[in-house]
């Protein structure tokens, strides 16, 4: 059995302990090796794993030494390099997301494998492009680059080194350092690219420039590699997103390949027995015993913990405090239809936004013990274009998750309108809102005889149905609509408590948009005030 193959049955076996997206994507590998459009070809990674290891290490203890591939990055090379579409006959995967601690030789992997784009690919006039957010963080994996083909080529016979290029002639093909902070980003054919450190990228410019830059190429590559990092807010974290919600099956898209090295969201970071998690590398590139300390260095001193646990134990650290688990986000995400629930009794949240911004309508229906929710989000088109969030905004307008109203402010005609619509089907019972800059909109629909009922914005008020979402929720009681943006506003939300336990969902910053949660929220106080009515204890 191939060591790929033996490693992939030894996580699902709980033999080697893993997290869940590691998990994920190797039930994906095992279930795409079965595809019938598909083709997994042993050889072809055979040919990366036997060039990669015949470099050697050139620092340390290992200077001198074969490169020897883990069971891990051989899985890593499986995946990008062993599937080809039989109609083709191309390569599988053209982008790659790679997330593992420190210290794990992840830039070693990466450098092998743009050496084997440089030399063994099979692409002419190959151009492999290393990008970080500066020159300097580049240059590590160029350096790297460089030091493996000092172990096979001292002479420069066959590779030409430069300061921040190396040139193979006899194809034409060369390797080069970019930064974000270049002035020079086109011109470009890349073949492959690879970006470090993605996490503190202030955008996606780098990274977009080399993808734009493949088109011409039959077999391109670019892989992202990174450490966890401390905001949520930046492209890292967006694509990261993407990568879990594919290997998780919520979206598809058969161009991505990633691995995760992480701890799951329960686990106790302060105990050794999850560290491989993150660390698949433990005791062979970094020992157990120098993340104990840095443990144990992060609990004597808080004001170190984010940083240990972002680069030793890869945990995103963007908020203090996470209301509901990424994970769990993810189980209560399903493709559902709200024509299943025609004619059902329904409660409504709205939560205006100001006239530039962000909507949201919630749409709450409870059957067999479950609380469904569905969502409407409405921006003025103007704002895809002036709003600092735009490009996100794009996305999801383009992917139909997103309404947009002609002009510079939302027009509440179309809410009112999607609201009269949703009553012809449903049985709407309430629709609770936040009255402030919405006393026109609420005359108008209490004209149209929609039953609206204001819900103050208090902390108190909000206190009852922000702690029974979350315990619906961790209960894995609550389905959410496939909608990208919901799930956009659940990472943002952190948490505001009073002198009293009182709770609140609360944004860190303006940029960081909660409406969908607001909006669900008062959805939910409005089932939560019928069943009281009624005489149902719901708690």
């Amino acid at each position: 059995m191939e060591i790929y193959h033996k490693y992939c049955d030894d996580i699902l076996k709980e033999v080697i302990p893993s997290g869940i997206h590691i998990k994920n994507a190797i039930k994906r590998f095992k279930k795409d090796i079965k595809r019938k459009d598909l083709e997994f070809r042993p050889k072809a990674v055979n040919h990366v794993l036997e060039f990669c290891e015949s470099l050697h290490h050139f620092t340390g203890e290992h200077d001198g030494k074969p490169f020897v591939l883990e069971a891990w990055q051989q899985f890593i090379i499986a995946n990008i390099y062993g599937f080809y579409w039989k109609k083709t006959g191309l390569r599988r995967f053209q982008t790659a997301y790679i997330e593992v601690a420190r210290k794990n030789g992840k830039t070693a992997l990466v450098a092998a494998l743009g050496l084997y784009h440089l030399i063994a690919d099979g692409e002419a006039a190959a151009e492999v492009l290393l990008a970080a957010n500066s020159k300097d963080q580049a240059k590590r994996c160029f350096d790297t680059v460089r030091g493996f083909t000092k172990g096979f080529d001292p002479f420069e016979k066959y590779l030409k080194r430069f300061r921040a290029d190396i040139i193979y002639p006899s194809t034409n093909s060369f390797i080069k350092v970019l930064a974000s902070d270049s002035d020079k980003l086109d011109g470009y054919n890349s073949s492959m690219g690879v970006i470090d450190e993605y996490h503190s990228a202030p955008n996606s410019r780098v990274r977009d420039v080399i993808r734009s830059s493949q088109g011409m190429r039959k077999n391109p590559l670019l892989i992202t590699i990174t450490t966890a990092g401390f905001d949520k807010s930046l492209p890292c974290y967006e694509l990261r997103t993407v990568a879990t919600e594919i290997t998780a099956g919520i979206k598809e898209d058969d161009s991505l390949f990633s691995a995760i090295y992480c701890l799951d969201d329960d686990d106790d970071w302060q105990d050794e027995k999850h560290w491989i998690k993150s660390n698949p590398n433990l005791n062979i590139t970094i020992a157990t015993e120098f993340i104990g300390n840095q443990v144990i260095q992060a609990i004597n001193s808080p004001a170190d913990e984010v940083g240990v646990k972002t680069k030793n134990l890869n945990l995103w650290c963007d908020s203090a405090n996470v209301w509901i688990p990424d994970d769990y986000v993810i189980k209560a995400t399903k493709k559902i239809n709200r024509d299943d629930f025609a004619g059902m009794d329904c409660y409504v949240g709205v939560d205006l936004s100001s006239n530039r911004d962000l909507t949201a309508v919630s749409y709450l229906f409870f059957k067999d013990d479950l609380y469904y929710f569905f969502f409407d989000f409405y921006l003025p088109y103007d704002s895809l274009k002036e709003r600092p969030d735009r490009e996100l905004y794009k996305q999801w307008h383009n992917a139909k998750y997103l309404t947009t109203t002609s002009g510079n402010v939302t027009d509440y005609d179309y809410i009112t309108k999607d609201l009269l619509d949703a009553d012809e089907k449903f049985t709407i019972n309430k629709i609770f809102y936040d009255r402030y800059n919405a006393t026109q909109w609420a005359i108008q629909c209490t004209n149209e005889k929609l039953p609206l009922e204001p819900f103050t914005q208090t902390i108190g008020n909000f206190n009852g149905c922000t702690k029974e979402f979350e315990r619906l929720i961790l209960k894995h009681q609550v389905v959410l609509d496939d909608n990208p943006i919901i799930r956009f506003c659940l990472r943002n939300v952190e948490i505001k408590k009073d002198f009293a336990g009182n709770e609140k969902p609360n944004k860190g910053s303006e940029k960081k948009k909660i409406d969908g949660v607001i909006a669900a929220l008062q959805a939910l106080a409005a089932q939560i005030q019928d069943a009281e009515y009624v005489g149902t204890n719901i708690y």
